[in-house]
């Protein structure tokens, strides 16, 4: 006789539902509440931890309808993607597509076409997940995060944010307003890889972005490059020796990138968990970059591999 895992039952508590229909009214109820308040964005997050009872606080700041937080434009070279605005949004924006592809690639990765739709980008970086996809890709985007309370406003980087797992230096009362980063130059290449037990549904057991300007000098030299590592670290790390290494060479043969791709093993610290073990990620972390970085490659050698 088969018997079939009792689920646990889980009972959420009573919560005051605040609802704000502009920035000003949700720093105000920020600032009320400061320590005793969640935000409440597109929700596929939260909503499952107050069903398992895994949130403190007992004010939730539902914020999805301040319009002033939502959508995509390009102003002055700059691209700005508003927190509130969700993954598909992301996908369909061609100036995503044009000047933020390395973005663009990640949120692809993101959850189902459900997920997708309701999951905002400002909810993955205040997560504060070291295996959140879109937080790679912004990194070697150089992206940079407006912070705004009743009293004042910060920008700060985008690597400067995180601090842990689920941690940042968001203050309880400030609220995530902007996401805006350089657009990407036309001489600029870069890709997003994700490791996942089942693709787009899974987080991540290992994501890498890379961005690279190609040198005047050839083909496959560049004079600059970013790196970033997901899911290896308390936070997602950047690669500054396989940056170096990129920068001081050249991607003209397998065995070249093959050199480069191994120095990854140096720059991620991952541990043990249920969805891999520390050996496991560093193997591959040295597999996706080989893999990001032959893609890239436009000599003939690359599309007969």
């Amino acid at each position: 006789m088969i018997r079939l895992k009792q689920r646990k039952k889980y009972t959420m508590k009573a919560l005051n539902y605040l609802r704000a229909d502009t920035i000003d009214n949700a720093l105000q109820y920020l600032d009320e509440f400061k320590q005793d308040i969640r935000i409440l964005a597109g929700g596929t997050d939260l909503v499952v931890r107050l069903k398992q009872d895994m949130i403190k606080e007992n004010n939730i700041l539902d914020i999805s309808r301040i319009k002033e937080l939502n959508g995509i434009f390009r102003k002055n070279g700059t691209i700005h993607v508003l927190p509130l605005t969700t993954h598909t949004d992301i996908l369909e924006s061609e100036v995503i597509e044009k000047y933020a592809f390395i973005l663009r690639e990640a949120c692809a990765t993101i959850g189902s076409p459900q997920i997708r739709n309701r999951g905002t980008l400002g909810g993955n970086i205040a997560n504060a997940s070291p295996a959140g996809d879109s937080i790679s890709a912004l990194f070697v985007q150089t992206a940079k995060l407006k912070l705004k309370s009743i009293n004042s406003e910060r920008v700060v980087s985008i690597e400067e944010f995180f601090t842990g797992p689920g941690k940042t230096i968001l203050e309880p009362n400030e609220l995530l307003v902007d996401i805006f980063m350089p657009e990407l130059e036309e001489n600029e290449i870069g890709f997003f890889k994700k490791l996942g037990q089942r693709n787009a549904l899974a987080i991540a057991v290992l994501n890498v972005a890379v961005k690279m300007r190609r040198s005047e000098t050839g083909t496959n030299t560049f004079d600059r490059a970013v790196v970033a590592f997901g899911a290896v670290a308390p936070t997602v790390v950047r690669g500054r020796r396989v940056e170096k290494a990129i920068v001081s060479s050249s991607l003209d043969s397998p065995e070249q990138i093959h050199y480069i791709a191994k120095l990854s093993f140096r720059e991620v610290s991952p541990i043990s968990d249920i969805r891999a073990s520390l050996k496991y990620r560093q193997d591959m972390s040295i597999n996706l970059l080989y893999e990001g970085l032959l893609g890239l490659s436009a000599n003939d050698w690359k599309r007969k591999a």
